[in-house]
């Protein structure tokens, strides 16, 4: 082999290397944690995340029962957290009042799971969620 065809062979290696590494950064930076809307202390794990897409259920008509209590908690526990842990009471505060605003079309398609997992996971359908009426 001579220098040449030596010299050809590490580009094609590196460039092939490159690409590589490119894919598997940019795979990487698709499940990131920094683009959930993760509760206050909660770490994000990816061998715990499976990503779901919910949108298709915007357009079947499942007619659910509406729940209304979407926390876990009362409106007197989330008071008393707001002493505790300002920044939990935030974010269920921002939670609630975010089901709170969505139209009964979404409630009635929507399992109060499915709805968490978009409020934390799907920030994209997560607004959208917001404009139907």
């Amino acid at each position: 082999m001579t220098i040449f065809q030596t010299n050809k062979l590490n580009k094609y290696f590196f460039a092939f290397v490159l690409c590589f590494l490119m894919q598997f950064s940019y795979s990487q930076s698709d499940v990131s944690g920094s683009q959930f809307n993760l509760p206050p202390g909660a770490k994000f794990s990816i061998k715990q995340y499976k990503k779901i897409d919910y949108s298709y259920k915007l357009n079947q008509n499942l007619n659910l029962v509406v729940e209304n209590n979407y926390l876990k908690f009362n409106d007197q526990e989330l008071a008393s957290l707001k002493s505790k842990d300002l920044k939990a009471f935030n974010y269920y505060s921002d939670a609630k009042d975010y089901f709170n605003c969505l139209s009964n079309k979404v409630k009635k398609s929507f399992t109060v799971n499915e709805l968490w997992y978009i409020y934390i996971y799907d920030q994209d359908l997560k607004k959208q969620l917001t404009l139907i009426k």
